[in-house]
């Protein structure tokens, strides 16, 4: 049977086998440049990476020949979920350096990796700490194209953020990738590098685009030029101020690449930030529901066409600033809720009809907002909550980009067949 298989396999091009492969493991907007469209979500993609793996590598068990032909693709983006895996890819990347390689006179899988996410629970006891530092040390040089990284560590190891510190060694690592990487992604609070470390790798990172991490230092609410002449994407939780830091005495408008800034709302509001860079940003993804952001966002980002925004609800007589809450004059607008009914929908709508003449899309980025809105019980006939949704000059949308008003005929046959 195998040789069978190898025989059928050989009667097609190869062309037509990687086209094959690319279709069956393709994961939609996880590699460059499609990444880009989903910068803020690349923690959340962990599941879909998984189960593509899974499908990987049941193709590369078919026979050598597939093994051999879909090589470019399991290792094209690798999740290290636990020791066990970080020890598995170390053995595989020190034999085929040794020239042990289970596929003889193939250079290192290591060369086709773009993506590397790291979810490692160092909480485990039963993990050394010391042994998966120093194997993952040799995984990260050994993957000298990375475009993509992401260390999404669990919780803290100790009793605040911060606790275990990033080593040497796997900054070091990193930079073998430096003229390819183009995210850099620190998702959880730990494994994270001190401040002056940081500054130090971002400078030697000439074409990274997005960065993503818990803080970040600077000194006068400027960041140096150097980092942000690629740079178009930053996410942090907090940006902290620290006396002493050697900023920056001047901005050059001409270094400034920043586009997209998304803030998830830990400290104090970063309003220096904003004077500084705000005239630079297109794109604004704001996660913090204190509701003070809208007036100065309109105040700091004149260019602003794009923005998503956390409120606590719809509803004035919840939220008494959306009675005066004026929005910037953006094409697309997402809005992240706590609750929400089509009453409290329909009566902010004309709102914001009279309120942002410019904008094209509406949409819930809530999934269990949009599932509990059409879930819960009509007040309105369909009818009616589809002419409300499709009489307004811009287009209304689920969390996955759907018209909400298709959504809701589907949601009202169901009912009714049930």
């Amino acid at each position: 049977m195998a040789a069978t298989g190898s025989h059928q396999s050989s009667r097609f091009p190869v062309e037509v086998w990687d086209r094959i492969f690319e279709l069956v493991t393709d994961v939609p907007y996880t590699l460059v440049p499609e990444v880009y469209e989903k910068s803020d979500c690349i923690g959340d993609q962990h599941s879909a990476l998984e189960a593509a793996l899974a499908t990987k590598r049941n193709l590369a068990l078919v026979c050598k020949q597939w093994q051999h032909m879909t090589m470019r693709y399991l290792y094209r983006t690798v999740l290290i979920r636990t020791g066990r895996d970080l020890l598995a890819l170390f053995c595989t990347l020190r034999n085929y350096a040794t020239g042990n390689g289970s596929c003889v006179g193939t250079r290192s899988p290591g060369q086709w990796t773009r993506r590397l996410d790291v979810t490692l629970d160092l909480r485990n006891k039963c993990e050394d700490l010391e042994r998966i530092v120093k194997h993952l040390t040799y995984v990260i040089k050994s993957l000298p194209k990375l475009e993509i990284v992401s260390f999404a560590i669990p919780e803290s190891l100790g009793s605040e953020p911060g606790f275990l510190i990033m080593p040497l060694g796997v900054l070091d690592a990193l930079r073998r990738s430096a003229n390819s990487l183009r995210i850099l992604d620190w998702s959880g609070n730990d494994f994270f590098p001190q401040p002056h470390q940081l500054e130090e790798l971002l400078r030697d990172l000439p074409n990274l685009r997005v960065l993503r991490c818990h803080q970040l230092v600077w000194a006068n609410g400027v960041i140096p030029s150097n980092i942000l002449s690629s740079l178009t994407t930053l996410a942090v939780s907090r940006l902290v101020g620290r006396e002493g830091h050697p900023g920056e005495g001047g901005l050059h408008d001409a270094c400034v690449s920043l586009r997209e800034f998304i803030y998830y709302g830990v400290g104090s509001i970063p309003q220096e930030f904003l004077i500084h860079y705000g005239k630079y940003l297109t794109v604004v993804k704001w996660y913090d529901d204190d509701g003070d952001e809208l007036d100065l966002l309109l105040k700091s980002c004149p260019n602003l066409d794009r923005l998503t925004v956390s409120l606590d609800s719809l509803d004035p007589s919840v939220d008494s600033c959306l009675r005066t809450l004026s929005f910037p004059c953006v094409s697309y607008l997402g809005v992240m809720l706590e609750e929400l009914t089509f009453e409290e929908l329909f009566r902010f709508l004309p709102h914001l009809r009279n309120t942002v003449p410019t904008l094209r899309v509406f949409q819930l980025v809530d999934p269990p907002i949009v599932e509990q809105l059409l879930m819960c019980p009509l007040e309105f006939s369909t009818e009616l909550i589809v002419k409300n949704l499709n009489e307004n000059p811009f287009r209304m949308e689920d969390d996955k980009g759907n018209l909400l008003s298709g959504w809701c005929r589907i949601s009202s046959l169901t009912l009714f067949a049930n």
